[in-house]
């Protein structure tokens, strides 16, 4: 997919439904940065540090808890990317801002969509992440390379989304935003 057939479908994305997030959900923002490339758009990922008390050595986008520093979500996004893998902020131009998640350790996470501009030089916070990695748009936004299970969590039912990339497996709210995102600007 070409950067300028993705902006007019996020520019026509369809509305969702609002989710019912908890009022006591802490409020939190990623960034799904794209990256232009010889080969197309490529989605930046990252694995966090496999030492983290939480979701440790998960794929995952840059991003996390809103401070009291952020005026905004996406202030949020920018400033988490910066600090897990050296994106400066005047980088990213905002491209799309996508529903609002709860996620399984109580966040209300709001996942934006971001061409990253210019020359990139990629600094890994150790503290934080592990590993960067680029993905292909094209290939993600592929349902055929999603497997949707339905699973039972304290009774209720869930829809867990894996995706594999070579040996990885990208799954968890990482690979719902990205199921969402591919539902949302299919054809």
């Amino acid at each position: 997919m070409q950067l300028e057939e993705l902006k007019t479908r996020l520019n026509v994305l369809p509305p969702l439904a609002d989710p019912h997030l908890p009022d006591n959900a802490y409020p939190a923002a990623v960034l799904m940065p794209l990256l232009p490339t010889g080969q197309g758009l490529e989605l930046v990922l990252t694995r966090r540090s496999r030492h983290l008390r939480h979701h440790a050595g998960q794929v995952c986008f840059p991003g996390g808890r809103v401070d009291s520093t952020d005026v905004s979500l996406w202030d949020a996004a920018v400033r988490e990317s910066f600090e897990e893998i050296g994106l400066l902020p005047e980088q990213c131009q905002p491209l799309a801002q996508l529903q609002a998640q709860h996620t399984i350790s109580d966040f209300a996470l709001t996942p934006f969509v971001g061409l990253v501009q210019g020359e990139v030089n990629f600094k890994l916070n150790p503290g934080e992440v592990d590993e960067l990695f680029q993905v292909p748009l094209e290939y993600l936004l592929d349902v055929r390379h999603h497997h949707v299970l339905s699973v039972s969590r304290k009774g209720v039912p869930q829809q867990v989304v894996f995706i594999r990339w070579h040996n990885t497996w990208i799954w968890g709210i990482t690979a719902a935003i990205i199921h969402q995102l591919a539902l949302q600007i299919a054809r």
